[in-house]
């Protein structure tokens, strides 16, 4: 199957609010030591030993993120993380995109012409693509209804 075009995740700014986070439990567990008194070289590293669990699952988070993409083929649309195919619905079989949320978080819903079943795509890492996206989407199957 030919790969048309090739969509990345924008994470630089999921990143750097990763960082400030770890940068702010940094800064205020020190001073919470420092005014409790209770400040030594030894509780510090703890600390900062504890810390790196958080930064660990960071990065990790931020891998998973970084590796996903969307994929537009010649026959349909493919959401893969870590290299494998989570989503993939072909453009005959496209009878709705919609912009909304799901538990909070901003999706895109590609609801399945045959078993009326929707598919959730993410819109955050991919959201100044999605334009791009769903004209070449409508392109390829003039009946889908695009509604945000």
């Amino acid at each position: 199957m030919k790969v048309i075009k090739t969509y990345y995740p924008k994470v630089k700014a999921i990143e750097l609010f990763m960082s400030i986070v770890y940068g702010i439990v940094v800064c205020f567990g020190t001073l919470l030591l420092w005014f409790k008194g209770d400040l030594t070289l030894e509780r510090w590293r703890t600390f900062m030993l504890i810390g790196l669990i958080y930064v660990s699952y960071c990065a990790l988070l931020s891998f998973c993120i970084r590796t996903q993409r969307i994929e537009l083929t010649e026959y349909g649309i493919e959401h893969k993380l870590l290299g494998l195919s989570r989503r993939s619905v072909a453009f005959t079989s496209v009878k709705t995109v919609k912009f909304g949320k799901v538990n909070g978080s901003p999706v895109v819903a590609i609801e399945n012409n045959y078993n009326h079943k929707s598919i959730f795509v993410p819109y955050i890492p991919f959201e100044q693509d999605w334009d791009e996206i769903s004209t070449y989407i409508k392109e390829r199957n003039r009946k889908v209804i695009i509604s945000m």
